[in-house]
């Protein structure tokens, strides 16, 4: 299975009132840095990048709240008119919240298995046989979590608000911070695909199989070396899915807030 990043929505930019609150401009900026970001990004990602992604999303996600937080916000989303809006916007939240989760877990599985191949090298067992078939479960339920979040947003945005500028520039933020995080959890899902993809050698895991590769090597120590390498890229993904689900849970307490406010 692959998922390519490029197939992920564009971020577009967000043209934000002039006095805007400072934390609205925040936000902005925030998500030109992103979009600078992603624009350098190859389409095949490497764990350093996903984790530098996972990283910005974290600073916008902190703007988010900040934002959601402002008494004008508050004010403004707890109106009884839209109650609609405000119940799309949880909805969204939600669902990344749970494709945020489900990436996490696939992540601290993979991890606990590259774990049990150095555990299996430092013993000098080499024929270590790995089943990934859960995994590949995993990641193709992430997948469909990913797909069916895009589908429903865009419906979303497709729909007319007859709201005032702030709230307008509220709206407009929370679903390009939502097309960004999707941009960054398909980079993930891609470089998972790869982890978990048809087995290739006797080590049923590709991506081990290619850092613990058969034949010559430099020295004896290279395949520990390059799983520990593995080891350290993988645990620095799951830390950052780790902040961002923290951040996505402000986030959907800060909207279940305003929902209890109606």
């Amino acid at each position: 299975m692959a998922f390519s990043s490029s197939s992920s929505l564009p971020i577009r930019s967000v043209s934000l009132p002039t006095r805007s609150h400072p934390s609205t401009l925040q936000v902005e900026e925030e998500l030109v840095k992103f979009k600078t970001w992603e624009t350098s990004v190859s389409c095949v990602s490497d764990a350093e990048t996903i984790y530098s992604g996972l990283t910005n999303l974290g600073r916008m996600y902190t703007c988010v709240e900040n934002l959601l937080s402002l008494p004008l916000t508050r004010q403004a989303l707890s109106h009884n008119q839209y109650e609609k809006l405000v119940l799309e916007l949880e909805d969204r939240s939600m669902r990344l919240l749970d494709i945020c989760g489900s990436l996490r877990d696939i992540v601290s599985q993979i991890k606990e298995h590259v774990r049990d191949v150095q555990s299996a090298l430092r013993r000098r067992k080499g024929g270590l046989i790995i089943d990934a078939s859960f995994l590949k479960k995993l990641t193709k339920d992430a997948k469909k979590g990913v797909v069916d979040f895009k589908q429903i947003d865009h419906a979303y945005g497709a729909k007319p608000w007859n709201i005032d500028n702030h709230l307008s520039s509220v709206i407009r933020v929370l679903r390009t911070v939502s097309e960004a995080s999707v941009s960054v959890f398909g980079m993930i899902l891609s470089y998972l695909s790869v982890l978990v993809s048809k087995p290739k050698s006797a080590i049923k895991w590709s991506i081990v199989s290619k850092f613990i590769q058969e034949g010559e090597a430099v020295c004896k120590d290279q395949p520990r070396m390059r799983i520990e390498a593995l080891d350290c890229s993988i645990e620095d993904i799951e830390n950052g899915l780790e902040c961002l689900f923290r951040r996505l849970i402000r986030t959907q307490a800060s909207l279940l807030n305003i929902i209890s406010l109606m």
